[in-house]
């Protein structure tokens, strides 16, 4: 389902309403929550098998992984371990050139990471809400009230969902989708639920028509609705969906309903249906099987690339054993273990035990990542293929500023513009030398993400339309008019298309164009380059951690995207100004790609040359811009080589 993210939105509402009817369910028979047994027996359900997930996991990267990817794979673990994991994914989600989250095997545990906080904070706020402090004394009897506690769940969901609703609006979507303030909502909903007084047991008894009871019906159709309403977002809401905030409310409103009408006294036919067996033994799994699917696929993807479809089921049904061990030999084991169920304190020094256990892992994982990062030839890789701080490109996808770099001769009369995102700015080492040597002023005008093309799309990472960009564009357009420069270098990657329309893509990449012919002697527009199945830097390290040899090692198809390519093209042959050139046999010259090149790392990541290649490539390119920019130096300029392949 594109939309199964919901699944978490669901998760959380159920534990809202399960935790809130067990705690109300306590207050009113004891007067009192008994917060050290609420934790004990939380820790005896949740931390076993997180445990055993979480050193399985730091394990197998040690043994098949870098050890730059063993250290972020450990930094993330020792989050994990503090119950802390969201925080850390919400403060790294806007780091552009960072190794994709997808590729993290522990990045489900976010969600775990936020029911452990709400499994803090939640018995103490319905304890104070039904009976006052007096719930938290033992012994302590209060007076109950039910409808004091409703309206302290609604006023939690109303903050909590109006906050969601600004950092959404505020550009802060990650903060939204990752930390527990801004999912406390659906918690709240879920504690709503569990509310409908326990004596009625539907959400619609006793409600007539007529002097005829219509509730059973209703509850019934509730359910079904709810239902829908839950598959319904599965299967329509995609990445594009702005998600959390209001798309969030259907999934969480459709798991009460279904939840309401498994309440109701009579069992309803939406009940019979989900409590059909092997959706039972999947509910009896599922935590287990939650926490082991995530690291199968990511291992498997990362260490084979993408699978077809036949081979992700088969890593399902493999997770799906892999849960089963460990709850047969972990999770129900020491969950019911007579020992440790004896005696709330017993609770509470294995939740201490396994916190510590799981940070003293991670910490020891993470210094031998550290000692094997630091051999001299995996430092030789990183060094060849770590970012070095892109100064001239606008990294931050929240601003629009227009950084400029003034490179090359600073004084001269020949003023030429490198433009476009950060495959434009993979160019930037081999034009800073044709700089050098021609003695040209060059101005650099680079965003991060923001393509060659006229059109607004949707940008996933910030969950909306990527208008900086657009204004970036105008703001960068503008400039080099004033500018007149003799020439304008301009490039982006092949994603910068995804989603727009053939007609759109080429209609707005040709008033680029255009608007550059205007202002300019000269265009010269750069085809993307190969992108790879893989991250170079992660898998030459990996090669090099096994004791393979680089040449060949890391080995790659060469393909373009044709429609891109035709869209480009037909966008150029607009403008007379522009010279479209395909470069890809300077990356690539057989069929079968390599991550080395006569003694150069080809790219840094998936589709970033890095900054030594680049500028190899310097000569190749020379006689290509000599044809486009008049010599105004006196001096001879370097050696070049014929240009491998360019066509107009």
């Amino acid at each position: 389902m594109a939309g199964g993210f919901v699944g978490v939105d669901v998760f959380f509402a159920l534990s809202g309403y399960l935790i809130t009817g067990i705690l109300v369910a306590e207050v009113e028979k004891t007067g009192t929550v008994d917060l050290v047994r609420f934790y004990a027996r939380r820790a005896r359900r949740l931390l076993p098998a997180s445990a055993v997930v979480l050193l399985a996991t730091v394990a197998f990267a040690y043994v098949f992984y870098s050890p730059s990817e063993q250290g972020s794979i450990a930094h993330t673990a020792l989050w994990t371990a503090s119950y802390l994991s969201n925080v850390s994914f919400a403060r790294g989600a806007t780091d552009y050139f960072a190794a994709g989250a997808h590729t993290n095997p522990l990045l489900h545990t976010w969600s775990l990471a936020v029911e452990e906080q709400f499994y803090v904070l939640w018995p103490l706020l319905v304890a104070v809400g039904l009976a006052g402090v007096a719930a938290l004394r033992p012994g302590g009897l209060g007076a109950v009230r039910r409808r004091r506690l409703a309206w302290v769940m609604a006023a939690v969901a109303a903050v909590s969902f109006a906050l969601t609703l600004y950092l959404m609006a505020t550009r802060r979507a990650h903060w939204a989708f990752f930390l527990t303030p801004a999912r406390a909502w659906e918690f709240a909903l879920g504690g709503l639920g569990a509310l409908v007084p326990l004596a009625s047991r539907s959400t619609f008894a006793g409600l007539t028509v007529g002097g005829r009871p219509v509730g059973p019906a209703l509850t019934r159709w509730a359910g079904w609705a709810g239902l829908a309403a839950v598959v319904g977002a599965g299967v329509g809401y995609t990445a594009t969906t702005s998600f959390p905030g209001w798309a969030a409310l259907v999934p969480v409103v459709g798991a009460v309903l279904v939840l309401r009408a498994g309440g109701a006294a009579e069992a309803s036919s939406v009940s019979r249906a989900l409590s059909w067996r092997p959706l039972r033994e999947a509910g009896r799994l599922s935590y287990s099987w939650y926490l082991w699917h995530w690291p199968v696929f990511v291992f498997a993807e990362g260490l084979y690339g993408e699978q077809p479809l036949g081979m992700r089921l088969a890593l399902l049904v493999l997770s799906l054993g892999l849960a089963e061990l460990s709850y047969r030999l972990v999770e129900d084991p020491v969950r019911h273990h007579r020992w440790v169920a004896a005696t709330s304190a017993r609770g509470l020094v294995l939740l201490a035990g396994l916190t510590v256990l799981g940070g003293a892992a991670s910490v020891g994982f993470r210094s031998a990542a550290a000692a094997g990062a630091a051999l001299p030839d995996q430092q030789r890789i990183a060094t060849e293929t770590r970012d070095a701080g892109r100064p001239c490109l606008n990294l931050d996808t929240m601003s629009a500023e227009r950084l400029e770099c003034i490179l090359g001769d600073t004084t001269s009369q020949t003023t030429v513009v490198l433009f476009g995102d950060s495959h434009a700015d993979h160019w930037l080492p081999a034009v800073e030398r044709l700089a050098e040597a021609r003695s040209w002023r060059l101005v650099t005008m680079l965003k991060s993400a923001c393509g060659v093309v006229d059109a607004s799309r949707w940008h996933s990472p910030i969950g909306r339309m990527y208008v900086e960009c657009d204004e970036w564009r105008r703001s960068a357009l503008t400039e080099i008019a004033r500018l007149r420069p003799a020439l304008v270098i301009a490039a982006s990657a092949n994603s910068s298309y995804n989603g727009l329309p053939d007609g759109e893509a080429t209609a707005g990449t040709a008033r680029v164009f255009e608007a550059l012919g205007r202002s300019s002697s000269a265009v010269l527009h750069i085809r993307d380059t190969p992108s790879l199945p893989f991250d170079a830097a992660a898998c030459l390290e990996r090669a090099q951690w096994r004791g393979q040899p680089l040449d060949g090692a890391c080995t790659f198809a060469r393909g373009g995207v044709p429609d891109v390519e035709r869209m480009q093209a037909a966008a150029a042959r607009r403008s007379r100004s522009v010279v479209s050139v395909d470069l890809d046999s300077l990356v690539c010259r057989t069929p079968r790609c390599s991550a080395v090149q006569n003694g150069h790392i080809v790219y840094r990541d998936r589709d970033h040359l890095t900054t030594a290649f680049a500028a190899s490539l310097a000569p190749r390119l020379l006689p290509l811009v000599d044809r486009l920019v008049p010599r105004t130096d006196e001096r001879p300029g370097q050696p070049a080589e014929p240009l491998a392949r360019s066509r107009p």
